[in-house]
């Protein structure tokens, strides 16, 4: 496999990725990092602080682990694949990232919906 596509499939598994953990850890209330401004805190927190504590920090670093672990199972995992990949699988590999991404905007889009 030529080395423009391990790093177009990395790519796109880290987008997954980011997205997939950034999304889930909202929903599935993972415990994350929130920033508490007015005692000028950091704590670990699992439910939803409220509405002036800051929790995306820990929300990104979600993502960030999200996308590291997808793009080196990928990059790792492509070294076993010899052959070069057809245009069909770059460009559905390509459309997985942008509907995972689209999906995430969504999520985060209908939280804000007034209730």
């Amino acid at each position: 496999m030529p080395i423009w596509q391990r790093t177009y499939l990395a790519a796109c598994a880290a987008m997954v990725g980011f997205s997939l953990a950034y999304t889930m850890s909202d929903y599935g209330r993972w415990p994350r990092f929130t920033y508490f401004p007015y005692e000028r805190e950091w704590r670990l927190l699992s439910s939803p602080p409220g509405p002036v504590p800051m929790n995306y920090v820990g929300t990104f670093l979600w993502g960030l682990g999200g996308a590291v672990f997808a793009a080196a199972l990928v990059w790792f995992g492509c070294r076993l694949l010899r052959k070069q990949l057809t245009n069909r699988a770059l460009h559905l590999a390509g459309g997985w990232a942008l509907l995972s991404f689209a999906y995430a905007c969504a999520y985060f889009l209908w939280n804000l919906w007034p209730f």
